[in-house]
Parts: C-alpha cells; sequence; structure tokens
C-alpha cells in the first residue's frame, strides 16, 4: 500500500507537490551558487568549480536574466579538462523562490496538452526530474562545488 507521505507516493502527481519540489531546489542552488554573480552584467560569462573530491569541473552559464528570473546552464567535462558536456539547463524564479528544469539532456517537452492524460504524465514528468535535481545539487554540494564571483572563466 502507497501512503501519501511517502517520497514515491501518488501525491507527486499534483501541482503542489511539484511546487514543493521547485521551492527545494530553490533553496538548495542558493546554497550552491552565490546569486550576485546572477546578474544582466554577467549574461554569457561563465563560472567554473572544481569537485574536491572527485577533480572534475562543473562550469556553471549565464544565459539570461530579468528582474524576476534568469536562465542558467551547467556542464561537465567528464572527458577532456577543456571540453564540457551540456547537463542542465535551469530557470530561476526569484520572486516565487523556484527552480525549474528546462532542459535535460537536450529532451524538449510539449508544454501544453489537449489531452488530460498527457498533461498528467508531463507533470509527473517534471516532479520526478525535480526529484533527481534535488538530489544532484545535493551531491554537487557534497562534493565541493561552489560558484561566486572568484569563480568566473
Amino acid at each position: 500500500m502507497i501512503h501519501s507521505n511517502q517520497i514515491n507516493s501518488v501525491s507527486k502527481n499534483n501541482f503542489l507537490s511539484l511546487m514543493r519540489t521547485y521551492e527545494k531546489n530553490y533553496k538548495i542552488i542558493s546554497k550552491l551558487i552565490n546569486f550576485n554573480i546572477i546578474n544582466k552584467d554577467n549574461i554569457n560569462a561563465k563560472f567554473e568549480s572544481k569537485s574536491k573530491i572527485t577533480k572534475k569541473k562543473l562550469l556553471l552559464s549565464i544565459s539570461y536574466v530579468t528582474n524576476h528570473t534568469a536562465l542558467i546552464k551547467f556542464s561537465y567535462n567528464f572527458f577532456s579538462k577543456d571540453t564540457y558536456i551540456n547537463y542542465v539547463e535551469l530557470k530561476i524564479y526569484f520572486d516565487s523562490k523556484q527552480l525549474e528544469i528546462i532542459n535535460s539532456n537536450g529532451m524538449h517537452q510539449r508544454l501544453f496538452c489537449n489531452d488530460i492524460q498527457k498533461f498528467h504524465n508531463l507533470r509527473l514528468s517534471k516532479w520526478y526530474k525535480s526529484y533527481f535535481l534535488s538530489i544532484w545539487l545535493d551531491n554537487c554540494l557534497e562534493n565541493g562545488y561552489s560558484f561566486d564571483a572568484q569563480s568566473e572563466v
């Protein structure tokens, strides 16, 4: 039997649960990134951080910034020290303090669906992506990644 308090319960397929994951991820990423570097002057700027454990580098790119939102991208240098592979693109909502996955591993999804089941499946997919994003962000913090003004490339 599935209980509503279980992490993988049916309750994850509702709007409120999705918004809670966005809020949780915002709190985590605010520990990873000093938000002072996310400003209009740093559009197209890149910031690099090295893991204290794995020695792999994580690159933060700032695509655009408005008064209320920002679009950022993370890339890894898995195979080469100078070649980065796009990992995830995120939208930060500063006013509502939420973090949403825009694109992960090149996968795009249609946002508007006529079929209610497709809509629920899309929301469920967003919930899972946000859930795994929180695990990844926690892992980045545990590995010592951080981004501030001194990490600009």
